[in-house]
Order: structure tokens, then sequence, then C-alpha cells
């Protein structure tokens, strides 16, 4: 059987006709006529599976794009990081923001035909969940004042609303564990509810009938797992997928000159960044780190590494599209000779003519650590852009020495601090509130800069709810965090999608982990 056929029979499924067959079908094709229907099925190659449904642990990799069709939020960020209303319609706050209430929409129902309530919300943020351990911790309770009013309770002022929009940590349905606790099924309120998964293949979605919002026009999403990104783009070119996230940079120019694929592209919320550790030499100097800004060229790592996909940040700590960018911020700026008066100044010169620097009778020659893991370190993205940066900094005298490490290894070497230089992109990202800087805090596990000066203002910037007060607070920090250089910013993401050509209405969103489909309708030829 062919994929249009597929499609003629997952329609029929929708009167209950030959189920099975339907989904043994997905994948094949048909020679096209003239004549277009709108299919049922949207195809969506992914690189990792959903390794966890449950909220006591957080879902790694690509199931964040398949959590957002299950799972909602209380509040939710549009395709261009505004907040808009969620499972919440409103919410106030007082006591200087110790106390959140927030109102409920009625008449939600749960995949499974419960109410939203509540005590759904209660349940979400109990002492069982991974939001409740980790990022609300400064909540002290989750009160059901009424059956659609919630009030969180806080020990310290916090501008909460922002973090209830991460998918990662949703609403769900009480009724999704046992009488002992335990998870059974993955029951949100989302547009699409869980119908099957085959590990490490695919998971299966079908059409929530009941949704309270505009339903979508899609009957099943399937999600096939195609870990290597080469083999994404070619399931996509050769019609076995009808979308793929995650295109790797150096495919999108090709994709773009395709009549049947169609790139969409938007500046996303996670920077690329090299991170230093600066409680060892040789980065415990401020003029070294300052020698590598100078010495890397983000323009040339966007344009030659990435294709020019991607934004050059030179240093900026966050992309454009985030609360609170500033745009007036004195940046390091691209300037090699100015690296090397700065090692000068540091005492490291080049005394045998090798074309690195030294002291001391020791070679500059950090290491700078990198993992294939995707979900760490973006892959062999990474890799590249390594390389890249190996050479520039070797214009200026430093030595770099890469360290591919799988994730288990990076990991404990960051750990036990035993490197000089890592990659990585994100972290504490996931709309446009720029909790990121908390990686520089000093308390945080993936810090690795003690500044008690540092520590006042993050903390100060992230208490504060009065935004006039927290646009001010968050300038200084990104002109601190530039000044000090903690990490250094090498390129705004670009989030970009790729769709059959055959797929319309859909929307790409800033949002890093959320894949919005609604709208979204794939025109097959019958």
């Amino acid at each position: 059987m062919n994929r249009s056929q597929s499609r003629w029979a997952t329609n029929l499924s929708i009167v209950g006709l030959v189920v099975a067959l339907a989904v043994i079908a997905i994948g094949c094709r048909q020679r096209p006529s003239a004549v277009t229907q709108s299919a049922a099925l949207l195809v969506v190659g992914i690189g990792t599976d959903v390794d966890n449904w449950y909220l006591d642990r957080f879902p790694d990799g690509d199931a964040r794009f398949v959590w957002s069709q299950v799972y909602e939020t209380l509040v939710r960020w549009d395709p261009d990081l505004n907040t808009q209303p969620g499972l919440a319609t409103s919410w106030e706050h007082s006591d200087q923001g110790r106390v959140w209430t927030f109102h409920l929409r009625e008449n939600v129902q749960f995949h499974d035909g419960s109410p939203l309530t509540a005590e759904a919300v209660v349940f979400s943020y109990g002492p069982q969940s991974y939001a409740a351990r980790t990022v609300l911790k400064p909540v002290t309770k989750v009160i059901a004042q009424d059956k659609h009013t919630v009030k969180f309770v806080l020990s310290r002022p916090m501008p909460l609303p922002y973090y209830l929009t991460h998918v990662a940590w949703p609403i769900m349905a009480p009724s999704c564990v046992d009488e002992e606790g335990q998870f059974t099924q993955p029951i949100g309120s989302g547009p699409f509810r869980f119908a099957s998964q085959t590990k490490d293949q695919e998971v299966a979605l079908v059409r929530h009938q009941s949704y309270w919002g505009q339903p979508p026009q899609l009957e099943r999403v399937v999600f096939k797992v195609i870990p290597d990104p080469t083999a994404r783009v070619m399931a996509l070119e050769a019609g076995d997928v009808d979308m793929i996230v995650k295109v790797a940079e150096p495919q999108v120019p090709r994709l773009e000159r395709s009549a049947d694929v169609v790139i969409h592209r938007k500046l996303s919320t996670f920077t690329d960044f090299i991170q230093f550790n600066t409680q060892r030499p040789p980065f415990s100097d401020l003029r070294l780190r300052q020698a590598v800004a100078c010495a890397v060229d983000t323009q040339q790592l966007t344009a030659t590494v990435l294709e020019n996909v991607g934004r050059p940040a030179q240093g900026h700590p966050y992309s454009p599209i985030m609360l609170y960018y500033c745009r007036d911020l004195k940046l390091p700026g691209y300037d090699p000779g100015q690296g090397r008066v700065l090692l000068a100044k540091a005492g490291w010169h080049d005394t045998d003519g090798d074309g690195i620097v030294e002291k001391g009778g020791q070679a500059l020659a950090p290491t700078l650590i990198v993992t294939t893991n995707p979900n760490v370190g973006a892959g062999s993205r990474f890799i590249a852009m390594a390389e890249a940066i190996q050479g520039q900094l070797r214009e200026v005298g430093i030595g770099v020495k890469i360290q591919i490490l799988e994730s288990g290894a990076f990991l404990s070497a960051e750990r036990e601090g035993n490197f000089d230089m890592l990659l990585r992109t994100g972290f504490f990202v996931w709309g446009s509130y720029p909790r990121h800087f908390l990686i520089h805090h000093s308390d945080n596990l993936y810090s690795h800069i003690q500044n008690t000066q540092l520590d006042k203002l993050i903390t100060q910037a992230d208490v504060t709810v009065d935004s006039q007060k927290q646009r001010r607070l968050y300038h200084k920090l990104q002109q601190m965090t530039v000044d000090l250089l903690p990490a250094f910013y090498l390129v705004h993401q670009e989030k970009v999608v790729a769709t059959r050509a055959a797929v319309h209405g859909y929307n790409i969103s800033a949002e890093a982990p959320w894949l919005n489909l609604r709208g979204v309708t794939v025109m097959q030829s019958r």
C-alpha cells in the first residue's frame, strides 16, 4: 500500500474503519494527480524519543515537541514570545509578588474526560513534581481556593507566570496515576492525546475531540524517531515524513532551493556560548578571557560553519527576542590585535617561535570540551564550531586542545572542574524571560565563577516583579556578564523547521522546545 492510500485509510479510521491498516501504512506513497484533498495525518521526524511522560522528571531532547501537543501550561507564549492565557485566563499578585492567584479556564476536559480543576494544578505542582523540587522551590503552598481558582504562596517575590510557561512542567490530570500514586498513562488537556509508543521508533497521537480551544484539523500526528540529522532530511525529501525539526545548518541552503520543501526559520531563545572555568588557571585571569573574546570572530563563525543560519552574538549574553534585551551594551568586538596585547600584559609570549605563547615554560594550550549528545551540546554542530574556534584562537597564540566526550564523561569533567572551556547552548531558557543568568550564580551546579556582586544582582533581578525596575536590573546584569566574562556568547540560534510543500498553515514559534501545529493541514494527492 502506498502513502496516499495510507492517508485515505487513516481518514476512514475516523469512522472506525481499518484502524490497524492505517497504522501499518504510514510512510508509503502514491503517484500524484491534479486533484488534492486535506489529509488527516502529519508525520514529523524528530531526533530523540520521549524518554519520560510524567511530571517527576524533565523530558529530555525532542520529547518536549511531543509534550507540547499532549500537555498544556497555565500561561503560554505566542509565536513571538508574548505571554498569553493558557489554562489560566488571568492572574494577579499580592504581597509584593509573594502570592499569585490564577483563575482557570472553565469547561476544559482532560483526555480521559475528567475536568480541569484547581485540584489538578495542586497535583501538578505537588512535592513529586520536578518543577516543585527545582525551579519552583520558593513556592511553599499551592492552594485550591475554589474549583477554578488556585493560589501559589511563595517564600520570596517571584515573577511566577514566566516560570509556568515551560512545557516541561505542565498541568497533568490527577488520573494519570493509580491509587498507589504510580504513573500509568499520559493524560493532559492538549489538542492531541497519546495513542501509542514504540520505543526509539515512533509516538502516535490522535486528536482530542473535546479540546477546549480551536480543534486541530489533523486527526493524527506520528512522531518518527530519526536520530541522525542527515537521515531526517533524506526522510523528508523521500516523502517518508512531512516535517522535520532541528534542521542542521549546513542542510538549510540546499533545502531552501528545493521546490518540494519549505524552510521555516525564526530567531530563537537559545544562544551558543563558550563557558570558562574561572576557578583555575589560565582563565582565572580575566585578561585571558578577554583575549579569547577578542580573538573569536562570531560573524565568520556564523557565516562559514553555520551557513548564515543564526545571528552573530559577539559576546551579547542573549538573543534580541528576549525580554529586557539591551541593545546598548559595550561588547568586546572582534580585535585579534587587542587579544595579543592582553596575552602579553598577562605575561604570555611566544619565545620559541612556534606560534603559541608560553609563560614559565608552559605553552598556553587550554582544553575545550564538547559533547556529541544533542541534549547537552548540540551534537556534531558543536564539533565544527569548536574546530573553527580552535583555528581563530591559534591566530593570537592560544593552542586549544579539543576533547570530544560522551555525555557522562562531559558532565563528570564539568562537575570535577577538569576542563578549561566548554561549549554549550541555552540553559535555563524556555521563553523570553532571561532566567539564563542563573547559570552564573555561585550556588548553581553549572556555574564556574564565584562573584558575590554577580550573585546579588542575579537574585535581585529575579525577585523583582515591577517590570520597569526589573528591566533596569537586567540591563545592568547583561553588562556585568559581558565585563566579567564567565562566558563568551557566540551565536543566537535560529530555530529551523522544514516541511513538505504539501504542509500548509504551519506558524513557527520562537520558543525552542515548542511545536505549534494549530491550523496545520496536509494536502494529499488522490
